[in-house]
């Protein structure tokens, strides 16, 4: 499994919010996300939950021009929050960050997972995971990368973040 911690790419290269001449085009684009879940056996690189819907991929490098395929890896929507810590805090509002916890992030996403899909509510997973002295977001990749990202099971306006997590709940 590849190291997770919340982080987040550089916004110079995001989506392109740049003209960027490495973009590709939407059936390029699809064409080659098809062909890395393939090779990945649709299972994420993070914390080896496997599932042919919902997953998504990472660039390894943060840098979304770089499309060959050895930057390019699998990542389950809870990862995906925590490697796109701004989205997942700021935007979609269900990622919390402590400074304390009983385990890595590649394991605090796969307990909080199974966790989950047996019932179990946020504040007996925050306990069971030892999450610990809550902090605020910052844009900041140095802050982010000590912290601890948990994904809490808030249901705002129902999306496709939430549908995609909760696949990943039941399964």
């Amino acid at each position: 499994m590849k190291k997770l911690y919340p982080t987040f790419a550089d916004s110079s290269n995001y989506r392109g919010l740049t003209q960027n001449v490495n973009r590709l085009s939407g059936k390029e684009s699809d064409t080659l996300k098809a062909s890395v879940l393939e090779r990945d056996n649709y299972k994420c690189s993070y914390c080896n939950f496997h599932a042919e819907e919902w997953q998504t991929i990472n660039y390894i490098d943060g840098d979304s021009s770089n499309n060959k395929k050895s930057n390019l890896t699998t990542a389950c929507p809870m990862c995906n929050l925590v490697l796109n810590t701004p989205l997942g805090c700021q935007i979609e509002g269900i990622v919390e960050l402590y400074q304390v916890s009983a385990y890595d992030q590649n394991k605090i996403v796969q307990l909080t997972r199974k966790m989950r899909a047996e019932g179990k509510k946020d504040d007996e997973i925050r306990r069971s995971l030892g999450l610990k002295i809550k902090v605020p977001f910052k844009m900041n990749k140095r802050y982010l990368n000590s912290l601890f990202a948990f994904i809490t099971s808030w249901k705002g306006s129902y999306g496709d973040v939430e549908e995609a997590l909760e696949y990943g709940y039941s399964h």
